[in-house]
């Protein structure tokens, strides 16, 4: 389980205590991928190499998921291997992989790559836009100012570059399960001094991801973002730097987050479009709750306006007297 309530946690976010009564940060039976069936999908996943992106690939694997394209700037050889290994330990047949060399901040690398999958997959049913970076801590005044604009080079034109160049070929995949799933984190509802250009890029691709699926949603896109837990992953240094006063929050694993995108995007859900979901939650138990969410509008990027009665302020309309 998470750390109980009321510890101390700096990037505790909305929510996530009350959506769902069980919470996780490990992958659990309802969303294991073995039971799902992803035979004749293609996927994209974008920093795929380690982590979180890795842990994605090898969930698809274990789904059955037919495709698998990963891109990253480092090896994946490695990789290949393992997914074929965890496709196998599930009974599965083999995928077709296709490891690509990709640097989203490149806009010829990403055509490249858009090239590469079409000619070798024809189409595309799901991208994962999981590539980011954490930036330098700093206050904005002491900030390096590339180093500051460089965190939007990845977490928002790395995606924007991805999405926009994948979209053709999201639109030759299966129209009745295309999905763009952005990875964005619990800092994008943060006011954390120190991480001002993280927080902000990820709140960005939370509204990136809500613009997609606003105009490709008639198209058959379903555009939706995920904070994937608190991995310890590189981006933060790994497990073994984590100051101490962050080792009692940095205790989801990647296989939550890789288990439950593959789980999500098994089947189609439209209602999810420009929602963020924490993956924390418990899924079946929030799938429950869909008429409610959707009823109410929730998970959204929104402006919350509402103060109760204007008690005779004329509706805040201006009288025009002096």
């Amino acid at each position: 389980m998470p750390p109980p309530r009321g510890t101390p946690n700096i990037i505790e976010g909305p929510g996530d205590y009350d959506v769902t009564r069980t919470i996780h940060n490990d992958t659990y039976p309802a969303i294991n991928p073995a039971q799902l069936d992803l035979s004749g999908k293609t996927v994209l996943i974008t920093g795929g190499s380690r982590g979180i992106g890795r842990a994605m690939a090898l969930s698809f694997a274990k789904g059955g998921a037919s495709s698998i394209a990963v891109g990253a700037r480092s090896d994946l050889s490695q990789l290949e291997t393992d997914i074929y290994a965890a496709a196998k330990s599930e009974g599965r047949a083999q995928p077709r992989v296709l490891p690509l060399k990709l640097d989203i901040t490149d806009e010829a690398s990403v055509a490249a790559s858009a090239a590469k999958i079409e000619e070798t997959f024809g189409k595309l049913d799901i991208l994962i836009n999981n590539a980011g970076v954490l930036g330098e801590y700093g206050l904005i005044g002491d900030s390096d100012t590339k180093g500051w604009w460089d965190v939007f080079d990845v977490n928002i034109r790395g995606a924007y570059l991805v999405t926009k160049a994948m979209i053709p070929l999201l639109l030759k995949g299966d129209s009745s399960c295309r999905y763009v799933v952005s990875v964005t984190s619990v800092a994008a509802h943060l006011y954390n001094p120190t991480l001002s250009a993280y927080e902000i890029s990820k709140l960005g691709l939370w509204k990136f991801s809500q613009l997609v699926n606003v105009e490709y949603a008639s198209k058959g896109i379903t555009s939706f973002a995920v904070h994937p837990g608190n991995v310890p992953t590189e981006i933060i240094g790994g497990k073994e730097n984590l100051p101490e006063h962050h080792r009692p929050i940095f205790i989801e694993t990647p296989e939550l987050a890789g288990d439950s995108i593959a789980f999500l995007t098994s089947q189609k859900r439209a209602w999810l479009g420009g929602r963020y979901l924490n993956l924390t939650w418990d899924l079946p138990e929030l799938l429950k709750r869909e008429h409610e969410i959707v009823a109410q509008d929730k998970f959204r990027n929104k402006f919350d306006f509402a103060l109760g009665t204007t008690n005779g302020l004329n509706n805040g309309i201006s009288t025009g007297t002096a």
